[in-house]
């Protein structure tokens, strides 16, 4: 007889009382559910007097079409433990949810098998790169907002904390009403943790809550972040890399190219800083003693010593700091070079792994004189 599977609880983070709760770990472990779990009880709670209403949130247009939202709300149907979840809490009131024209709603099959929609809306569905098309509209009743996937190794919004705390503004009003943001520990470079000054969020352990506290003109804000603890998964079909992280919650990390040499066998010819948010990494330029060869060395920076050249996402009016590469200097044009022929090597897989999506910014490689 198979484990029984041990899944995602939001009771520990409900208890923190934070506007903002951020829910982080490892693919399939069940926080998804648990957070839709949580808001359609509390939607079909409220109903009969237009009250515990959510949002559901992603980052694109693409990503709320109405397939994607039946595909989200698929296992409140019917889950992989073959439970009609919906007709079961609701008492068979009503047998599933469905969106339409934006909205969402709990609906019953009739005697023929089809849909009879419910006319009381639980919930909207909206995405945050449209956000401005939101702000004239009211949202009555609603008390949750659910930000899915709101980590991705792919690009950000431009100043998207911002726009999303302006949204849940528009939602909010002058009312107190609860932030879910789900996401995989697929890399560590995000606009949140930085933003937000979640200053912990990197070296949390998992299975762990830490809290953050922000005096604000109208009172505290506090955001909870949980590093969700793994479940017992029974799956065989993971191994190397990917089981750990897939099954363990660890940060995603990708094989790089290290060193071929020691350290000690190049001549150092320049060397750059590389802040973005609270990332810096060292670029030396390189050459190869004997065979002459230039590369370009990738390491954390450790705060040990000066490096006058800085290139940083934050404004300065220093003549030696600047927002990307400098193409009239030779050996900035030389690492641009290295990147975009693949002669590039790091410290560490870690490194090598923050510092591509940190290039996403910087673009090395992809820069003309």
């Amino acid at each position: 007889m198979a484990r029984k599977q041990e899944y995602y609880s939001l009771k520990n983070i409900l208890e923190c009382k934070a506007q903002y709760n951020i829910l982080l770990g490892e693919r399939s472990n069940g926080k998804s559910f648990a957070v839709k779990k949580y808001i359609i009880e509390t939607a079909y709670n409220g109903m009969d007097n237009e009250s515990g209403r959510f949002v559901y949130m992603r980052r694109w247009g693409d990503d709320i079409k109405t397939v994607s939202i039946e595909s989200y709300f698929a296992d409140m149907i019917l889950n992989e433990n073959g439970h009609k979840y919906v007709n079961e809490f609701t008492h068979g009131d009503f047998d599933g949810i469905m969106p339409f024209q934006g909205k969402i709603y709990f609906y019953k099959l009739d005697e023929n098998g089809d849909r009879v929609r419910d006319k009381r809306v639980i919930g909207r569905y909206v995405s945050l790169n449209e956000d401005e098309r939101y702000k004239s509209q009211a949202f009555v009743g609603y008390e949750n907002l659910v930000y899915e996937e709101f980590i991705t190794n792919k690009i950000y919004l431009n100043n998207e904390p911002t726009r999303l705390q302006n949204f849940v503004s528009t939602i909010a009003r002058h009312k107190k009403m609860t932030v879910f943001l789900v996401g995989n520990t697929l890399t560590r470079v995000c606009p949140y943790f930085s933003e937000w000054t979640l200053t912990g969020v990197l070296k949390q352990a998992i299975g762990t809550i830490e809290i953050y506290h922000f005096n604000t003109t109208n009172g505290m804000v506090n955001i909870a972040v949980e590093r969700c603890a793994n479940v017992n998964k029974e799956s065989k079909m993971f191994f190397g890399r990917a089981e750990k992280q897939i099954v363990s919650g660890e940060w995603e990390v990708n094989d790089m190219p290290k060193l071929p040499r020691a350290h000690e066998s190049y001549d150092k010819l320049y060397e750059i800083l590389i802040c973005y948010q609270n990332f810096k990494f060292c670029l030396e330029l390189l050459h190869e003693k004997k065979n002459g060869g230039i590369i370009c060395f990738v390491y954390p920076y450790t705060k040990n010593r000066y490096i006058l050249r800085v290139v940083s996402d934050v404004f300065s009016d220093s003549p030696n700091v600047s927002y990307r590469l400098n193409m009239n200097r030779k050996a900035e044009r030389l690492i641009n070079e290295c990147f975009k022929t693949g002669k590039v090597c790091y410290s560490d897989n870690l490194t090598g792994t923050d510092f591509q999506n940190v290039n996403k910014y910087f673009k090395i490689g992809n820069l003309v004189n």
